[in-house]
């Protein structure tokens, strides 16, 4: 059945606008130090007053994990104070989203002291904390050299939850790796090393033969060297953020959480394990066992890291963030702001309310459904959107409209077919300048008079955009739905339009996808 719409690409010219937890698994431990060989090899503190100065943390609290579902207890992490009154740094993974924190210094479990969180930071995975205690305590001092390969660094700790104090030996490997090697962080970079750490070390000081901080472990895994290496965050970046933490949160949105990717559903995002009270995802109704999709319409963990969550909350600052959450228990699909004024909520169904409209037999063919999606950008680096992966002819050069390039990606099994015929899904999404009248510019996409059902003009909205979108049934005869999209941002500066044709019940799904990933970069 051939159709006669007029698609993006052939009728643009018509338009007269413009590794968690520090672990680790190692076949052959690195030694451990004696105090005689650290005290000998500093002159300096010696294994005695690094141990008097490090501090187990147990947290206790609400904290949801998606292998084994709520759990009463977080486990226990390392810290190490800085101050004799009591100031102490970990990781923001140990403590982010506890309702109490439960403190053991220098292996001492004669004595637990309370501690409060002063400030976090899930972008750094840093936070300090202060330990109820009036008397003056034991602290470590920071290591004032530059880091470099080969210097002996000792990881001190209290691994596996095992209240015996514990420290290893080790040297530096690499004064520069990589800052987004984990998903629990985005930093500069980090310092890897192979004085073996474990689950527990978390936060816990990697210290110089003298026992000063070099660096705050947080995180190991197996790199191809013929040892295990291990990660920790230098005393040069740590420091100016832990000073910022006296006065509260930085470069956080209150979250305990780490990056997550599912190949066979193509999920990607932020798992929320924990949440801070009082925090902006505290405000904005964000829940353990969340998934955050997207911030500001972009994709966020999709390279398994929070390289990109963390990006958008540095270029954001105290601005309102748009996101998208996936909640794991219901499925439901969730939209709101954080540092806003719109908690999440149920996202209204695009795909449900065209079904309401049309129908639910409206198309003829079904599927099992898409086996997930892939992130499309334009070859201009303006738009993107996420597509099904069966939609694997795609298109993404600019459209020519009188010598400027409109930005463009088409999708679909065959576009070809797609632009001739009503028997194909697929979609187009193009950027133009501002335009006065929505309804117009939805017209100019119409098919032709006769070909289809007018089932009228709707509203949208989303956080971001505002518009309208037109909808057609039973195009060509054969059941086919088509819709088309022109929505602006609140500043009115550019208008985003999309046609989307769909031929089978999948596509209703693919339609929710489309219209809740759909946007402009620039």
């Amino acid at each position: 059945m051939t159709g006669s719409r007029t698609s993006l690409l052939c009728a643009v010219m018509l338009l007269s606008f413009a590794a968690l937890a520090c672990g680790g698994d190692d076949d052959k431990p690195a030694p451990t130090a004696t105090p005689a060989e650290l005290t000998e090899a500093g002159g300096g503190a010696g294994f005695d007053a690094v141990q008097q100065s490090v501090i187990q943390i147990v947290a206790q609290g609400t904290f949801r994990d998606p292998e084994v579902g709520f759990s009463d207890g977080s486990g226990a992490g390392s810290g190490f104070i800085i101050s004799p009154e009591g100031l102490a740094v970990t990781n923001n993974h140990v403590v982010a989203g506890a309702a109490t924190l439960e403190v053991f210094i220098g292996g001492d479990r004669s004595r637990s002291y309370n501690a409060s969180i002063l400030g976090v930071s899930e972008c750094n995975d840093l936070a300090l904390i202060d330990i109820n205690e009036s008397e003056p305590l034991p602290f470590l001092a920071w290591y004032e050299d530059p880091v470099k390969p080969g210097i002996d660094v000792y990881a001190a700790g209290f691994p596996l939850g095992d209240p015996e104090f514990t420290l290893t030996r080790g040297i530096v490997s690499k004064a520069s790796a990589g800052g987004d090697l984990t998903g629990t962080s985005s930093i500069d970079h980090t310092i890897e090393h192979d004085a073996n750490i474990q689950p527990g070390n978390s936060g816990g000081p990697l210290v110089s033969a003298d026992g000063r901080v070099v660096a705050i472990n947080y995180a190991g895994g197996a790199v191809a060297t013929t040892t295990a290496q291990f990660y920790a965050i230098a005393w040069d970046l740590a420091k100016p953020v832990i000073e910022k933490l006296r006065n509260g949160d930085f470069e956080s949105l209150g979250i305990n959480g780490w990056s997550i990717y599912d190949e066979a559903s193509g999920l990607t995002g932020i798992w929320v394990a924990g949440v801070k009270a009082g925090s902006p995802a505290s405000a904005a109704k964000l829940l353990p066992g969340d998934i955050i999709t997207s911030m500001n319409g972009l994709p966020v963990g999709t390279d398994g890291t929070f390289k990109d969550y963390c990006d958008v909350i540095r270029t954001a600052g105290s601005n309102a963030i748009a996101i998208e959450v996936l909640r794991y228990d219901t499925g439901e699909l969730l939209r709101g702001e954080i540092n806003g004024n719109k908690p999440i909520e149920k996202a209204l169904s695009i795909a449900g309310q065209v079904q309401d409209q049309v129908g639910n037999d409206a198309t003829g063919d079904t599927t099992t459904g898409y086996s997930g999606y892939m992130s499309i950008t334009d070859d201009t680096g303006s738009i993107i959107v996420e597509v099904p992966n069966e939609w694997a002819d795609i298109a993404t050069e600019p459209l020519d409209l009188d010598g400027e390039a409109i930005p463009y990606i088409g999708a679909a099994p065959d576009l070809v077919s797609m632009f001739d015929t009503y028997g194909t899904s697929g979609m187009e999404f193009a950027l133009f300048g501002p335009v006065d009248d929505l309804t117009e510019t939805v017209d100019v996409f119409a098919p032709d008079e006769g070909d289809c059902v007018d089932f009228g003009y709707f509203d949208y909205s989303d956080p971001v955009f505002t518009g309208l979108y037109h909808v057609w049934d039973d195009c060509g005869g054969v059941g086919t739905v088509y819709v088309s999209l022109a929505a602006v941002p609140d500043d009115g500066s550019y208008t985003a339009v999309m046609l989307v044709q769909l031929t089978n019940e999948a596509d209703f799904d693919a339609l929710d996808q489309l219209f809740a990933t759909f946007n402009v970069l620039e």
